[in-house]
């Protein structure tokens, strides 16, 4: 016994000292480790330095242009072939290439034709098939199906007989470096009917081959014998992945899929004639800007000639819709009110006719002649005075111009609500009924907006108009719900009606001065209003009655100072655009929250570190000089480069200790709990400020009890658009609007130029106010990478604030400039299904005859 306890007493101290021994050589090894990440740190600072000096920059653009000119020498071919289509992609020659091809070819776009039906076994639908903006690849830009392995569409359209179905295949250029999977394109066409089928198909590998970066062609020639008008067909796009293939990063694209036919040699002769008489009456520079625009088919217009004819009532639906009037809960009587002044007979016919028209009974028309001097005019309104004891007319002897006209009509209404209705505009057949029918479900309305669109000269039907609930912010920078105007007539009796002074913006005006003693106003989104475009009217250029614009200046103007806001009118990025430029009260302290993983990142094969261009593009180009930083760290700490760009600034380093997964959400939280300002702003580490106020045009919304979430206009490096406002339920739960366009589109009614509401804006640059935040609870953690924005903004929204978005807070977002970002989380698009479903199904500020297909505001056909 006694040997054996001395036995394990000697282990029992080997082992002891085996303990100590690991113990000094782990607590070395540790400090082996911290010398290697300071020196590591060290080399990569000085690395970094050495990369941005002058003298590199010089060597290694002389390196590379050598390097040019060697591969040139050595594959003349190759560099032949790349010089060729970077000059096709210049803008003079990218014109005239687009100028032949319009006056040579027809083309049938599968983007303006709806999804039959769609499937994918990765995640959501939505998310893994849709469409997005231009991508460019190798010079060439086409708008582009993603279609994310293993997924597909289906397509139901007429082809005509010798037009090929062609289209691009490609791997998005922003996971090169990502090493994808390998990709198989398939496409398939068949006739309804099923007699005969035609594939074809094309395997990618841009890892392996690097003839595979490109936009790869798909042809498929349909066979001989079809009917001459045409045959439904249906075409099928698919992707796979080979087997073993992994799905990470793997975004497969098809490139404008299309039909594609030779024109007529009579259309080309004819369209030749056309630019040939443009280019010498106006110069061949506008014959060229003419023609590209030309050259890509009018798909829009085309969108809404379909949408008009699946909108439009039919006979037997107006007979109905008059049948079910006698039932409507509320029946009010409504007046239309019509000022009248040297019209044109036929526009004038026009304009009562649509009224006479109306399914719904209960109306009365009232009119008034502003002293035309036109016999013809007066003529017209004494007939149909006569033949309808709904209409009434009174005459000025005196020209009274549009607002006193106005009023003159208006006091002949005995209706609870009053219809603007303009002397050569029409209203749909239906238009009252609609009115009468929103009412019974919102009987507290004070004020009533529709949808519109116009009529060309030849009764057409065009420029479809589809505008968002009311917006208040939206309204004070542009005059959007125009026609149709309807108003409860004792609110107009409050208001004192139209003003004179204010004539071609006398519409505006009277709204601005009813928001202020009313909130209850509503949008209809329904086309009720014909706005005919005469060659002298507002809706056939915008430019034709210029004393209207300052008129609407002065008209907000007024607003502001009636309101006691303290800034200034300014006009805005186009003419019937405005800027309330606000002061901000006071100096509050706004805490600029960047969550940072610190690491640095490559951009163009060099290692940068983003965040120390962050802070110093913060504080070298940043106006408002009240605000702080506090900067979210990982325990691995921030580099040299960005210690040292945040010396001398207001600043705070708050480390994460949270283990697992990235979670943004969770980061956001603490960098806030640490934050000391009234406002708080959401800031991620890859931006770079563009314009100096960008702060404080935040903060003059954010200062408003209202609103709760302000957005900044972010844009990649290249000047594309990257973020103008978020739209819920479209191309799964939401997406950018205008996402990947040119950063100089204005957008849909300006939307990408002037300040907005919307339903949710990016935390990439999110600006709340401290009592905000907290009171929603800040980000929700759940939603650790996708989502978190959208959630948070609706919590606010649900909170009862308002989201704005404002274009004068500018920065440029050096996210990977990809097109759709990458696959969502489909775990997250659940449960955000689940919390928000409705919510996601009717974004208020975004109309619902809008498709949800794409995030370019084009009309749902």
């Amino acid at each position: 016994m006694n040997q054996r306890a001395t036995e394990l007493a000697q282990a029992l101290e080997r082992a002891d000292a085996l303990r100590r021994k690991l113990k000094h050589a782990v607590q070395a090894a540790r400090l082996d480790l911290a010398a290697a990440e300071d020196e590591n740190r060290r080399l990569h600072a000085e690395l970094a330095t050495i990369n941005t000096s002058a003298g590199r920059r010089l060597f290694v653009s002389v390196r590379e242009g050598l390097g040019r000119v060697a591969g040139w020498a050595r594959h003349p071919f190759w560099a032949a072939g790349t010089a060729t289509r970077r000059a096709a992609a210049t803008p003079p020659l990218a014109t005239a290439r687009a100028t032949v091809e319009h006056l040579l070819r027809r083309a049938q776009l599968l983007r303006i034709v709806p999804f039959s039906k769609r499937w994918t076994d990765a995640g959501g639908e939505a998310d893994a098939v849709r469409w997005i903006g231009p991508v460019r690849i190798r010079h060439e830009a086409w708008e582009a199906l993603f279609c994310h392995p293993n997924s597909g569409v289906e397509f139901r359209l007429t082809a005509m007989p010798g037009a090929p179905f062609v289209c691009g295949c490609a791997i998005a250029p922003q996971v090169w470096r990502e090493r994808p999977a390998a990709v198989d394109f398939e496409v398939t066409i068949s006739d309804a009917a099923g007699k005969w089928t035609r594939t074809t198909h094309a395997r990618l590998d841009v890892t392996a081959r690097m003839t595979d970066r490109h936009w790869r062609p798909l042809r498929i020639d349909l066979p001989e014998g079809m009917d001459p008008n045409g045959e439904e067909v249906v075409v099928s796009l698919s992707t796979s992945l080979p087997p073993g293939s992994r799905t990470d990063h793997t975004w497969a694209l098809f490139g404008e899929p299309r039909f594609e036919w030779r024109r007529p040699i009579a259309d080309v002769r004819r369209s030749i004639g056309v630019f040939a008489r443009r280019a010498r009456a106006n110069g061949l520079r506008d014959a060229l800007r003419l023609a590209q625009g030309a050259a890509a088919p009018d798909q829009e217009a085309e969108r809404y000639a379909r949408w008009v004819a699946a909108n439009t009532p039919s006979p037997s639906e107006l007979e109905r819709l008059k049948a079910a009037a006698d039932a409507l809960p509320c029946q009010p009587l409504i007046s239309v009110v019509t000022p009248v002044y040297n019209t044109e007979p036929k526009w004038l016919r026009a304009c009562i006719e649509s009224v006479r028209n109306q399914v719904y009974p209960h109306w009365e028309m009232c009119l008034c002649d502003d002293a035309s001097t036109d016999p013809a005019t007066v003529a017209v309104l004494r007939e149909y005075e006569k033949v309808d004891p709904r209409i009434r007319v009174t005459y000025l002897k005196q020209n009274a111009k549009i607002s006193g006209a106005t009023n003159a009509a208006l006091a002949l209404a005995s209706g609870e609500f009053v219809a603007m209705l303009d002397h050569d505009d029409e209203l749909t057949p239906d238009a009252l009924y609609r009115v009468a029918e929103f009412l019974s479900e919102h009987s507290d309305a004070d004020m009533i907006y529709s949808d519109e669109d116009k009529l060309d000269l030849a009764g057409g039907r065009c420029d479809g108009s589809f505008k968002p609930d009311w917006s208040p912010e939206h309204f004070l920078g542009y005059m959007y719900t125009c026609h149709l105007m309807v108003v409860r007539r004792a609110r107009l009796v409050q208001i004192g009606a139209f003003r004179q002074g204010y004539e071609g913006a006398q519409d505006y005006d009277l709204v601005l001065r009813l928001m202020e003693v009313t909130d209850r106003i509503h949008h209809l989104p329904r086309v009720l209003y014909h706005w005919r475009k005469l060659p002298q009217s507002t809706a056939s250029a915008g430019q034709a009655k210029p004393w209207a614009l300052d008129a609407g200046r002065l008209a907000l103007e007024d607003y502001v100072r009636r309101r006691g806001i303290e800034g200034e009118v300014m006009q805005a990025a186009a003419p019937g655009l405005y800027r309330v430029r606000r002061a901000v009260r006071g100096t509050p302290l706004v805490s600029l929250v960047i969550p940072t993983a610190g690491r640095l990142r490559e951009v163009d094969g060099r290692q940068v570190d983003l965040v120390a261009a962050c802070v110093r593009s913060v504080v070298q180009k940043t106006a408002y000089p009240h605000y702080e930083l506090i900067v979210v760290a990982d325990r691995a700490g921030l580099q040299p480069t960005t210690v040292k760009a945040l010396e001398g600034a207001r600043h705070r380093v708050v480390t994460s200790d949270a283990e697992g997964p990235f979670n943004f959400s969770r980061k956001v939280n603490l960098g806030a709990s640490h934050a000391s300002g009234e406002h708080i702003v959401l800031f991620n580490d890859d931006l770079e400020v563009i314009v100096s106020e960008w702060l404080s045009a935040m903060l003059e919304y954010s200062q408003e009890p209202e609103i709760g979430a302000v957005g900044a206009k972010l844009l990649y490096p290249d000047g594309r658009l990257q973020h103008v406002g978020m739209l819920l339920g479209v191309s799964g739960i939401a997406a950018h609007a205008y996402h990947q366009h040119p950063g100089s589109s204005p957008g849909y009614a300006s939307c990408a130029v002037s300040v907005r509401n919307y339903s949710a804006v990016t935390a990439a640059c999110l600006m709340s106010r401290r009592d905000v935040f907290d009171q929603v609870g800040g980000f929700d953690e759940a939603f650790p990478i996708d989502f978190n924005d959208v959630d948070y903004c609706l919590r606010v929204r649900q909170a009862g604030h308002r989201i704005v978005f404002t274009p004068y807070a500018q920065l440029y977002h050096h996210e990977s400039a990809s097109f759709g970002a990458r696959l969502q989380d489909p775990a997250g698009a659940e449960e955000m299904r689940r919390r928000w479903g409705p919510v996601l199904e009717r974004d208020p500020y975004y109309n619902p005859n809008l498709t949800r297909d794409y995030p370019d505001f084009r009309v749902d056909v």
